[in-house]
C-alpha cells in the first residue's frame, strides 16, 4: 500500500504548493501561481485569481496580448492535465493497481512541459522563476519507475521457471 501513498502524495504535493513566481515590468506586477489559482499583488493592490477568472478576463477581452493569452490557455490546460493525473493516481490508489500510476506519470509530465512553456510565455514581459517544475518532472519520474507487481498481469509470469525450460522435455 505504501508503495501507492508516495505518488499519492507528490501528485497532491503539486496541488499545493506555489508552481512559478513572475514579475512584470519594473516590479509593477508580481505573481504567485499555483496550479489552480495565483496571487497577485501590485500597485492597486493585492488579489486571489483562480484559474476560471483568468479564461474570463481572455473572454472579456480585459487580458490582451498573445503572449498573456497563450500563457493563460496553456496554463489552463496543464492544470486540467494535472488534475487528470491526480484523479488517475486515486484512483490507482483505491484499485492498487500500479500501472495506472505509471499512465498518471505520462499526465504529470506533460503538466510540467505545459507549465514550463506557460512560464515562457509569461518570461516576455518580465522573468519567471518556475519553483515548481522540478518537483512536478520528478513526481513523473518516480511515478514511472513505479513496477507492476506480478499478480497484476504484467509481464512478470508467476512462476520463476525459465520459459527455456518449459519447451525442453523432460531430462527424466
Amino acid at each position: 500500500m505504501v508503495r501507492y501513498k508516495i505518488p499519492l502524495l507528490l501528485q497532491g504535493l503539486a496541488l499545493l504548493i506555489p508552481l512559478n513566481i513572475y514579475m512584470w515590468g519594473d516590479w509593477l506586477l508580481v505573481n504567485l501561481q499555483w496550479a489552480f489559482f495565483r496571487f497577485q499583488t501590485s500597485a492597486n493592490g493585492s488579489s486571489l485569481i483562480p484559474l476560471n477568472r483568468d479564461i474570463d478576463f481572455i473572454l472579456l477581452g480585459y487580458t490582451t496580448g498573445i503572449h498573456n493569452i497563450l500563457a493563460a490557455l496553456v496554463w489552463t490546460a496543464g492544470s486540467l492535465l494535472l488534475l487528470a493525473g491526480f484523479l488517475v493516481t486515486v484512483y490507482a490508489t483505491v484499485i492498487e493497481e500500479s500501472r495506472h500510476i505509471r499512465i498518471a506519470s505520462f499526465f504529470t509530465l506533460g503538466t510540467g512541459i505545459l507549465f514550463g512553456i506557460s512560464a515562457l510565455e509569461r518570461f516576455t514581459a518580465g522573468f519567471a522563476i518556475p519553483l515548481g517544475l522540478p518537483i512536478l518532472f520528478v513526481t513523473a519520474w518516480i511515478m514511472y519507475r513505479q513496477q507492476p507487481e506480478p499478480d497484476e498481469g504484467g509481464d512478470e509470469s508467476d512462476n520463476d521457471e525459465d520459459p527455456a525450460q518449459k519447451l525442453s522435455p523432460d531430462p527424466e
